[in-house]
Parts: structure tokens; sequence; C-alpha cells
């Protein structure tokens, strides 16, 4: 009886043996944004024109060298008005006997065959040389110097348009007028071909200096 007893109030009023205590987070503080935020302070007054210097004027580009565009002329087919080249690309003089315009350079409306051409009489005789074409009309312009004596070995591989076949609009003027009738300056490449020369042997000098830098460096 006595441990019924026991069991019976110990059921009835049990003892707590432990506890879990929860904790709450404070409260979060006030967020920044409702804070307000203090103005920035303006900008500093730009300081006065006067004490500014004045901006230099640009220096005016060099003037290039040979003849200015509007002292060129434009190369046009006879045939057919197509554009052919300028004077900008004339490289040298006329020969005598072939009244010519001597170009290294020539638009895409210039074409060629591939077959050689023999001259048989006059200024060409015994030169062999491909024609050249307009690409358009297909009027026969010009030729280009395969192979030839040493009067005209300079010719060899420029394009050279035959005058009778162009017309030449001044650019200056704004005039048309047959290639036959004017006059070239004479164009060499001999002063090129010096300037040329010169800068290759200093740069040759600058590549071996270069090579003997680099030997000591490695030894």
């Amino acid at each position: 009886m006595a441990v019924r007893q026991q069991l019976r109030q110990l059921f009835q009023d049990p003892q707590p043996i432990g506890a879990i205590v929860l904790e709450r987070a404070p409260a979060p503080a006030a967020t920044a944004w409702a804070s307000p935020r203090p103005p920035l302070p303006p900008p500093p007054p730009p300081p006065p024109s006067s004490s500014l210097p004045p901006a230099p004027e640009p220096a005016s580009p060099p003037r290039r060298q040979g003849p200015l565009p509007e002292e060129c002329a434009v190369f046009h087919c006879r045939g057919c008005w197509t554009v052919l080249g300028d004077s900008l690309q004339l490289c040298g003089q006329e020969p005598p006997g072939l009244h010519v315009l001597v170009c290294f350079k020539v638009t895409n409306d210039v074409t060629w065959e591939d077959s050689l051409l023999v001259g048989l009489e006059g200024a060409l005789l015994g030169c062999a040389y491909y024609l050249l074409f307009c690409r358009s009309c297909g009027l026969a312009v010009g030729f280009i110097l395969y192979s030839s004596g040493s009067d005209l070995a300079h010719l060899r591989d420029l394009f050279c348009f035959f005058k009778d076949s162009i017309m030449c609009y001044l650019l200056k003027n704004q005039m048309i007028i047959e290639a036959s009738k004017v006059n070239f300056p004479a164009v060499t490449l001999k002063k090129h071909m010096q300037n040329m020369k010169e800068k290759l042997v200093e740069l040759n000098g600058r590549i071996e200096l270069l090579t003997r830098n680099l030997d000591k460096i490695i030894m």
C-alpha cells in the first residue's frame, strides 16, 4: 500500500527536472532609410575664365609632296568613259616614239589577256607585251611590256595607256580634254628609289645593332 501511494503521488505531482528557455531576439534598429540623409555639398564653382590659358590653335597639316588632287586628271576610256586611272599613278616619262601614259597602278576596269603579242613595226618592234582592254567596252587602251630592248626596259611590268584611247578630266578646271593634248610634268622614280635605299640602309644598321645587343644578353 505504501508503494502505491508513493507512485500515485509521483504521477499526480511530477517534479520538473529541466526547462527549455526561449530568448526573443531584440527588436531591429530603425532602418537607414528612415533617417534623413545629409545633403551633399554643392560642387565648387568653376575657375574664372581669365585663369584658363587660351587653347592653342591647331597646326596646319603639312603640304603633301607631289601634285594636289585638284591639280590632277582622271583617265577615262575614250569609248565608254569608264575610269581607268588617274595622273597620281604616273611613274615615268613618255618614251620617244610612244604616245603613252606610264602608270604603276590602274583600276579594276582594266584587263588583259594571257597571250603575248610581238611588235612587228614601230616603237614596239621586237617587243613582247600584253594588250590592255577596257573591261566595259573592250577597247584596246594600252599594253604591259613583257620584254624589250634596253631602251624600253624601264617600262617593263608597268601600265602604258595609249593617249589616243584616253580622255582626261582635269579636276582643277573641270574640263575634258584628249590625253594627247595634255602635257603632264615629268615623273621619275630615281629620287624615290634613292630615298628607299637610304631607309633600307638605316633599317639594316638598326637590325645589326639589335643583333649585337641580343648576343651580349645571351652571352
